[in-house]
């Protein structure tokens, strides 16, 4: 049977979970960035008039691949950071500390923090209808490429 971890050893682990959470954070949104630019690319050349049925037919298709990709690993990162999340409040709880890691919108609400009404929706499953809605205009681009 192994031993319990000691209190310092359960900080240590406090500290390696917090900071892999941070670095998760900043890089889940750091997907829809990179993603955007490719799609802006990509947009210009389905919707430029002087591109030809080819170029618009690949960069319509490259559009939802990008759009299905940049969707799939926004998600996963979002999972893992939702995972850490959790495993720091039940640590904060459990140690009787002050529990910091929790939503946006809970924090607020405990703070008393109005939250506008715009704010309100998670920003990840804002940011996937935003990616998806590029995916679905890239698809019709390269609808539109091989009927056109």
């Amino acid at each position: 049977m192994t031993a319990q971890p000691s209190l310092d050893e359960r900080l240590v682990m406090y500290q390696v979970v917090a900071a892999g959470h941070a670095g998760l954070d900043q890089m889940v949104w750091q997907v829809p960035g990179i993603a955007l630019t490719a799609q802006a690319f990509l947009m210009t050349i389905g919707l430029g008039p002087g591109s030809g049925q080819l170029a618009r037919l690949g960069s319509g298709l490259l559009s939802v691949v990008v759009a299905f990709m940049s969707v799939e690993l926004l998600m996963r990162h979002r999972l893992s950071a939702i995972a850490d999340a959790v495993w720091l409040e039940r640590f904060e709880r459990d140690q009787g500390l002050e529990v910091l890691h929790r939503p946006l919108n809970d924090r607020c609400a405990q703070l008393g923090v109005p939250m506008p009404r715009v704010a309100r929706p998670r920003a990840y499953s804002v940011w996937i209808a935003g990616l998806s809605a590029f995916g679905l205009v890239g698809a019709g681009i390269a609808v539109n490429a091989l009927v056109g």
